[in-house]
C-alpha cells in the first residue's frame, strides 16, 4: 500500500507465497506518503489490473546520498523475476 494505491489482495499473497517458495527475504510496506508507478499502471488501463508492488528500501530518498543495500537490490530482483516466471500458474481466485 502507498498513499496512491493498495495493491490487490490476491497478488500481494502470490508474491509472498513466490517468495517464500524461492527463499528470497522480503517484508510488508505501508507507505503513508508519496508514491509507486503501481497507481498509474492501475488507472491507465481499461478497466483496471491487478497490481503489486516491489519497493527496494532505501534510506535518504531523493536526496544525492540515497543509498540501499546491494542484497536488497538482489532480493527485489529474483522477486521481480522468479514471479514473472511463474505467473502463468497463478490463480485470481479468492
Amino acid at each position: 500500500m502507498d498513499a496512491s494505491t493498495i495493491c490487490d489482495s490476491r497478488m500481494v499473497r502470490y508474491m509472498k507465497e513466490v517468495a517464500d517458495r524461492n527463499k528470497i527475504k522480503w517484508q510488508p510496506e505501508i507507505l503513508t506518503a508519496g508514491g509507486t508507478d503501481t497507481a498509474g499502471i492501475q488507472r491507465m488501463s481499461p478497466g483496471g489490473s491487478i497490481a503489486g508492488a516491489v519497493s527496494i528500501p532505501t534510506r535518504h530518498l531523493h536526496q544525492v546520498i540515497e543509498m540501499a543495500h546491494k542484497n536488497d537490490i538482489q532480493a527485489s530482483i529474483d522477486l521481480l523475476a522468479s514471479c514473472l516466471l511463474e505467473l502463468d500458474q497463478f490463480s485470481l481466485e479468492y
